[in-house]
């Protein structure tokens, strides 16, 4: 099934994108998403839609492609979060429209008891739920069902394996792919906001990257990061990563302004988070920050260049650096294949022939992070912080135990793409310059696509 062929008004009712879309190939920050920031309750409320959607349209796919009968779950299988719940259970459970949990169908009056258990199965192809009081309840359930295949989790499951008892027992499989598809997979309306969401990303990048912020002499990196900081607070936006600033100098430079900045604070011409600089005329500024909402992750690595004295405009050389580290990333881009593991598109690229240029680059990528916004009826928000689940290029992802190399490749699905390339610039050393561009993309019948791709070939300029 092609989620994209199928579509949902609520979405688009909620959300009143109406922005003219610039050129992909100069877009930098356009300044126009900046203007159009939802409320809180009305974040939540589109977030909630697209659980809604996903239970209706993700769910049924994922078991039947799964060969799924009953999915069991427990709220206590995911060992490695907060009170071993996890973004599965609670994205599962079941809510009102702005994200408010409903109790236990066995909650006393007054209780805000959520379920231990959640069952779904397959019915003539609809998708089912029942709230099992305990584990005869599983057993009685099951039972009355028949299913050929069951997914629980093997955390801890001793108990669930003794209510299904040896007959069903031999049927089940683990859970974990499930779960991971089912939060992988993403709808229509989460792709056309993550493009909105990185718009705005971008629009805040350009505002930071600009003589309006950088004083050329007098502007620190340590000032420039906290400027992003107050900035994403000022834009009632949540962070999940302090910002890291950091700036590329080329060896003459360094030189030069090392009575102000010793050279010891560079290896191999550039900083480190943490390390703070005067931003001088001729310094690469590079960033590697986030913003969340409507549950949705960025994870943008973008440049700016300060110009010196006698310059109007960034050196062809660095632009040409900037048009081959893309080219780069196109070229392992059209490695994503559906069907391949991590592993198989880290080993196709690796044997993609370095452009002209090129010192050295590695690609890089995993799921974008993402969050849940659900409440108790009382208030209490569930503790998750953001969660990352599906693909990446290496082995895993702490602190999650939801992601691995070994998955594979599925339609509509998200990654934040981020290879590093280092590539030889005159003037700049024979280590070169380091320009990785990192921003989301999904994965559909076309192959890996951008959204808002940020920098292709300009660059943020400071005067």
């Amino acid at each position: 099934m092609n989620l994209l062929k199928r579509t949902t008004n609520l979405f688009f009712i909620l959300i009143p994108l109406s922005f003219i879309m610039p050129d992909q190939n100069s877009y930098i920050g356009s300044g126009q998403y900046i203007k159009n920031i939802l409320p809180m309750r009305q974040r939540v409320q589109v977030m909630e839609s697209w659980w809604k959607w996903k239970k209706e349209n993700v769910l049924p796919m994922i078991m039947q492609e799964q060969s799924v009968d009953v999915w069991i779950l427990r709220n206590n299988e995911a060992d490695l979060y907060y009170n071993n719940e996890g973004p599965v259970f609670t994205s599962l459970l079941a809510a009102n429209f702005e994200g408010m949990t409903l109790p236990s169908v066995y909650a006393a009056p007054g209780s805000q008891m959520i379920p231990k258990f959640l069952l779904f199965y397959n019915k003539n192809g609809r998708i089912k739920y029942h709230e099992p009081s305990d584990y005869d309840h599983i057993k009685t359930l099951v039972n009355e069902i028949k299913p050929n295949q069951i997914a629980i989790s093997l955390f801890n499951n001793k108990e669930m394996l003794n209510a299904l008892g040896k007959k069903y027992s031999k049927k089940i499989i683990d859970s974990w792919t499930l779960g991971v598809r089912w939060l992988e997979t993403i709808s229509p309306g989460q792709i056309d906001a993550y493009s909105y969401v990185q718009g705005l990303a971008n629009d805040i990048i350009a505002e930071g990257f600009s003589n309006e912020v950088v004083i050329p002499g007098i502007t620190t990196t340590d000032d420039l990061n906290w400027w992003f900081r107050h900035r994403y607070l000022s834009l009632n936006l949540e962070i999940e990563n302090h910002p890291t600033v950091i700036v590329k100098r080329r060896p003459s430079l360094i030189k030069k302004y090392s009575s102000i900045d010793s050279p010891e604070k560079f290896n191999n011409g550039q900083t480190q988070n943490g390390v703070n600089v005067i931003i001088q005329r001729g310094d690469i500024i590079s960033l590697d920050s986030d913003i969340m909402l409507m549950g949705l992750v960025t994870d943008s690595h973008q440049h700016a260049y300060v110009l010196q004295n006698n310059e109007e405009d960034v050196p062809g050389d660095l632009k040409k650096a900037l048009e081959k580290v893309n080219q780069m990333q196109d070229l392992f881009a059209g490695e994503f294949r559906l069907g391949r593991t991590g592993k198989d598109i880290v080993l196709s690229s690796n044997k993609i022939k370095l452009l002209p240029g090129i010192i050295e680059t590695e690609i890089g990528f995993h799921p974008p992070p993402m969050f849940i916004r659900r409440f108790l009826l009382g208030g209490y928000m569930f503790s998750h912080k953001t969660y990352v689940a599906g693909m990446t290029s290496g082995p895993g992802y702490y602190p999650t135990s939801i992601v691995t190399n070994d998955h594979k490749l599925f339609l509509n699905t998200l990654y934040a793409f981020e290879p590093h390339t280092r590539v030889l610039v005159k003037g700049w050393g024979d280590k070169g310059v380091e320009l990785g561009i990192g921003q989301i993309a999904v994965f559909e019948e076309e192959g890996l696509r951008y959204l808002n791709r940020p920098q292709h070939s300009n660059w943020h300029i400071i005067k």
